[in-house]
């Protein structure tokens, strides 16, 4: 039997909750802040057509699991509807769905 890792729980969002219509960042706090930058990031990357070659992403794992940073590297990838995005970390199972 292969190794087990733990999943996180899956991110499904949508990058305009985090826009006013005039597609500005919204006043956020800290945290959610974080969120979107991070978010952003990996769909600036997937869009740039870089994903195409290379699905790993210059964005590093958010998560610290047990308080240690997780030394993972998004994978990304634009799915075939052109507009939904799916990543993950490798190291910590980290995982979402991100559109608009």
């Amino acid at each position: 039997m292969g190794r087990s890792r733990p999943i996180g729980p899956t991110w499904v969002t949508d990058m305009r909750h985090y826009l006013d219509g005039s597609g500005t960042m919204v006043d956020l706090p800290g945290p959610a802040l974080n969120l979107a930058l991070f978010l952003g990031a990996i769909v600036a990357w997937v869009t740039s057509g870089r994903a195409a070659a290379d699905q790993r992403t210059n964005v590093e794992s958010r998560r610290s699991p047990g308080r240690r940073r997780c030394p993972g590297e998004i994978v990304a990838s634009l799915e075939a509807d052109g507009e939904t995005i799916v990543w993950h970390c490798p190291a910590c199972g980290d995982n979402g769905v991100t559109r608009g």
